[in-house]
């Protein structure tokens, strides 16, 4: 009867603790499904930019543009796609493992997530640096004309995209402080204050067969 009462008592506490990795789960695809929408938003923008090209004044921009512009498109469009694929297979396959999967599989499916998190995340914001190269690419465009006007039009777009990309930079470090957590806590239980529910079960096996 004690032993039953021990091997209950166990299976909520791992039932619990399967509950609290549920919260973090669904926290990275929640995150995973809103980037990948931006992304989406991203990958539009620069399949529609790509039709820039075929215009008949782009033909007679300046020889930066004709050969930088769609180099940094393409960079915008490459990354933008990678992270929309990163973002939208942590989604779809996070999930899955972690409710098809063998025993323990949860915690090997956060473990992969987090990683693939981090990587994806890095690849959205190439494609955001990439949205600002090819502004200033284009800017430069007009240099071509040789007029006073147009030079001063380049100058002031290179000069807002290079402002707009410090205030990116200095508001998600701004940011990426405020909410800055000195030790990250997650639903593992891995520390010895953190014994696993069957911990007990096991140390009351090993004194019956002391005894």
């Amino acid at each position: 009867m004690l032993y039953a009462d021990k091997a209950a008592l166990a299976n909520r506490a791992r039932l619990r603790m399967l509950q609290i990795r549920e919260r973090e789960l669904n926290l990275y695809i929640a995150n995973s499904r809103v980037i990948a929408t931006k992304s989406t938003l991203l990958c539009g923008i620069a399949y529609s930019a790509l039709l820039y090209v075929k215009m008949d004044y782009y033909q007679g921009a300046h020889w930066f543009t004709r050969h930088v512009y769609p180099v940094a498109l393409v960079i915008l469009l490459g990354f933008s796609l990678l992270a929309l694929m990163n973002f939208s297979l942590i989604a779809m396959l996070g999930p899955g493992l972690a409710l098809r999967g063998p025993d323990g599989s949860v915690a090997i499916a956060l473990d992969a997530i987090a990683i693939e998190y981090r990587t994806a995340s890095f690849f959205f914001a190439i494609a955001i640096v990439s949205v600002h190269a090819v502004v200033i690419t284009y800017a430069f465009g007009k240099v071509a004309r040789r007029t006073s006007a147009a030079v001063t039009i380049s100058v002031i777009l290179t000069m807002l995209s290079v402002y707009s990309l410090h205030l990116l930079y200095h508001h998600a470090m701004l940011i990426g402080e405020r909410f800055r957590i000195d030790e990250v806590h997650t639903g593992a239980f891995t520390g010895p204050s953190d014994a696993r529910p069957d911990s007990d079960s096991s140390q009351g096996a090993r004194e019956r067969r002391a005894d």
